[in-house]
């Protein structure tokens, strides 16, 4: 090779590696395989500690969970139920968010609006910040192998609290209320009532987070959550938030209040 076709490949490959190629932030998607879900009741979740790669946790953050309230007259023991409910809202979102679930769909890339366009909101826990305490990458990646795992349990008795168990302590599940921009009814937990049922209620100002109230009450409906775990990362260049495609947790029976 003359010294001149050198000279032009070293030219070539520096400018790609100077500005003629930018780099690809990627968040990779939690398998489903690390979710086991039982009924409407519970789903345990392992976040592995080798999850994101050593590149990844330059701009890894952690993960966060969506969901969405539903009232329904419906009796859904468990995620697999849904497909017998084309109807349903609970199906029309979950049909809507498969394209982003699912592992084989390259294209359809998940942003912030993916979520809030449906009304779906950021899952969060009384007394502590879910965000830092359980979902963050730094108690992922310096956790022992195989990484973290908690537990989200809808309880059945009346009264009761839907809660995370992580490390031995109880945290109940607290409704968003979009920092400020709504306030939830009757109170920020996950329980069913008629306040939660009833359609006056039904506002962005109140309960932005239910789906399906009805002019009248009906105190046979049921209230269900589904969730949606995502891995959360932020672009280094122009600081934009990075998801992963989601995976669905389960479909949650909200206890009576």
């Amino acid at each position: 090779m003359n010294c001149f076709k050198t000279q032009a490949i070293y030219a070539l490959c520096l400018f790609f590696l100077t500005c003629g190629i930018d780099e690809y932030y990627y968040l990779p998607q939690l398998s489903e395989s690390k979710i086991d879900s039982k009924m409407n009741t519970y789903a345990g979740i392992n976040l592995p500690n080798n999850f994101f790669s050593q590149n990844q946790a330059s701009y890894a953050l952690g993960f966060t969970i969506f969901y969405k309230i539903y009232i329904s007259n419906l009796d859904i023991n468990m995620v697999n139920d849904i497909n017998n409910y084309r109807d349903s809202a609970i199906y029309k979102d979950y049909n809507n968010l498969y394209q982003y679930t699912d592992p084989s769909n390259t294209t359809s890339i998940t942003s912030l609006t993916t979520f809030s366009s449906r009304g779906f909101y950021e899952l969060e826990l009384e007394g502590i910040d879910i965000k830092e305490k359980v979902l963050s990458y730094l108690i992922i990646s310096n956790s022992k192998p195989p990484g973290i795992t908690f537990n989200i349990r809808f309880p059945t008795r009346d009264g009761d609290k839907p809660y995370i168990e992580y490390n031995g302590i109880e945290y109940s599940l607290l409704r968003s209320n979009d920092r400020g921009a709504f306030n939830p009814k009757p109170d920020r937990y996950f329980r069913n009532s008629d306040e939660l049922k009833d359609y006056t209620n039904a506002t962005s100002t109140i309960n932005a987070d239910v789906s399906g109230q009805q002019s009248t009450i009906n105190a046979q409906d049921k209230a269900y959550a589904s969730m949606y775990i995502v891995a959360v990362g932020q672009n280094p260049r122009n600081f934009t938030r990075l998801y992963s495609k989601p995976t669905h947790i389960n479909i949650f029976l909200l206890p009576q209040n």
